[in-house]
């Protein structure tokens, strides 16, 4: 995914109504996996997609759990894709999640993916973006 989010963010683009001149690269970031991970089994494990878990946790308290200090963090989250290709296209294609994709505030991310066969969209999609302190 990684790959693919920059090769989108090196070509500038509109998203809705908001155009995005080209962006730096991104770099992986471990503990924003671990934050999109934690929020991808929630959601898979117990049947639900919003950005704010069943206990009221948003990302500002996921990504402070994996003691990621920030100055910008953001998230994207996808639910039924099958494929990196098919969420990342899916996110270009709407204007909110293409605006945190292509935002130069951001240059780190982590994602995650997980599935429950038994939850309504069985595959959930969790991208998380930030900017340390």
């Amino acid at each position: 995914m990684l790959s693919q989010v920059n090769e989108a963010r090196r070509q500038a683009r509109q998203c809705g109504g908001q155009q995005f001149e080209a962006a730096e690269p991104l770099t992986w970031s471990c503990k924003l996996e671990a934050a999109a991970n934690s929020h991808s089994q929630d959601m898979a494990e117990n049947d639900y997609f919003s950005h704010t878990g069943p206990e009221g946790a948003g990302i500002e308290q996921r990504v402070g759990n994996q003691d990621y200090l920030w100055q910008a963090v953001g998230e994207n989250i996808a639910a039924g894709h099958t494929s990196v290709s098919a969420v990342v296209e899916g996110w270009l294609d709407s204007p909110g999640h293409c605006r945190n994709l292509m935002n130069d505030a951001f240059t780190e991310m982590g994602m995650a993916k997980a599935e429950n066969s038994e939850s309504r969209y069985s595959t959930y999609w969790t991208q998380t973006f930030g900017n340390p302190r």
